[in-house]
């Protein structure tokens, strides 16, 4: 049964939160932690923002099963920037069927494709250099979670009170319900109905995957939803329920940090006086838009290099910022494939505008309407070329 799960993304700010309390009583279950290898010089890094040591960006990748760790689509992508002077930690989600131009590896040309492509072709090396030439970013660090430990954290801090919006996102949710109760072993009850509800493990992750009430923009924002609540109850547990959350968590985790690294940042975090968790979505919603190219449902930025002005804005608070060469290069060949092309008049608008329009799951986009078939009969698009 081949089937896409979701994945709690804020395991970066745990895993940093857990180890910054618990690296001074030597807990012996984080010893084995150690880097995984990733290869600077093929991350196409935008050095120009390490001047700005007090951001930490690190990309949150979500697969399918603990096997699939280095070769499977990456069902979600987000990327967690970190202030450490301000205490924001800002989590954006990138939608997984954004056209991006995914780079060349020894046995792919380079092609123009939906993003959670590049996982797949490449594993976290291509995934990040992908994020990092589209948007113009300096990310060398990873984390990937597979989602089963969704489930135990969520219980574990408690459940999680969420807006079931509407009777058909209540019928689609306690439908993804069989799914994950039958992967994870447990018999969690339906969703009762609308409004706000307090969710198990089984029924946020349900909750979290479901795509079919309203297509992947509802769908993100739910993940963003359940996220924040995981990532602030995260930050305010006592000693011994974090030793137990790393205990969940762990086991499903593969990362470039090692120890060491982990706990250097997690001390830094937690010696700040103010944390805040803030999210956002990319593409930003007044600079995209949904169609069909060659059969398949995309989304479009509109356009890339739009969407990395904005991008910039809201994490360096730069007004100033350029896109590169080879993003512009990127975002005109994104152009010619839709046929759309910037929507902003940039002598009018700002970055903070858009930001601040940010929050209607499908504000600014035209919206392909989806059917639901079942998710291992979901056509693979045919790559775009160079």
């Amino acid at each position: 049964m081949t089937l896409k799960k979701k994945v709690i993304s804020i395991i970066l700010a745990l895993l940093m939160v857990v180890i910054g309390s618990t690296a001074v009583y030597g807990f012996s279950i984080f010893n084995s932690i150690s880097g995984a290898s990733i290869d600077d010089s093929k991350l196409s890094i935008n050095s120009l923002l390490d001047s700005n040591e007090k951001i930490l960006n690190v990309a949150l990748f979500g697969v399918d099963g603990r096997d699939d760790v280095d070769g499977d689509r990456s069902d979600t992508i987000m990327i967690a920037s970190i202030n450490f002077e301000t205490g924001d930690v800002k989590i954006i989600s990138v939608m997984r069927d954004l056209m991006v131009r995914i780079p060349e590896t020894d046995s792919k040309n380079v092609s123009y494709e939906k993003i959670n492509a590049a996982y797949d072709y490449g594993g976290a090396q291509l995934a990040v250099q992908t994020l990092n030439e589209n948007f113009d970013l300096n990310i060398r660090d990873y984390v990937v979670v597979n989602f089963d430990c969704l489930v135990d954290t969520v219980d574990a801090l408690g459940g999680v009170d969420v807006n079931i919006s509407s009777e058909d996102v209540l019928y689609w949710t306690n439908q993804y319900i069989y799914d994950v109760n039958d992967k994870v072993k447990k018999s969690d009850p339906f969703i009762e109905g609308t409004g706000i509800q307090h969710l198990t493990g089984v029924q946020a992750l349900a909750f979290c995957r479901n795509r079919y009430s309203d297509s992947d923009y509802g769908r993100t924002e739910r993940q963003r939803e359940v996220v924040q609540q995981i990532a602030e109850k995260a930050m305010n547990v006592d000693l011994l329920t974090a030793i137990n959350l790393m205990g969940k968590v762990y086991p499903y985790v593969t990362s470039s940090f090692t120890l060491q690294e982990m706990s250097t940042y997690a001390q830094a975090f937690l010696s700040l006086e103010n944390k805040n968790i803030l999210n956002s979505r990319l593409p930003f919603d007044s600079v995209n838009t949904t169609d069909l190219i060659d059969g398949v449902s995309y989304v479009i930025p509109t356009t890339l290099a739009d969407n990395a002005k904005v991008l910039h804005g809201y994490l360096y608070g730069d007004s100033a910022y350029v896109p590169s060469d080879t993003l512009q290069e990127i975002s005109q060949r994104i152009v010619n494939i839709t046929g759309y092309s910037s929507t902003v008049d940039w002598t009018t608008t700002t970055w903070q505008d858009i930001v601040n329009k940010q929050g209607s799951a499908v504000d600014g986009a035209t919206t392909v309407n989806e059917t639901a078939p079942t998710e291992s009969t979901s056509a693979e698009p045919t790559p775009i070329a160079e």
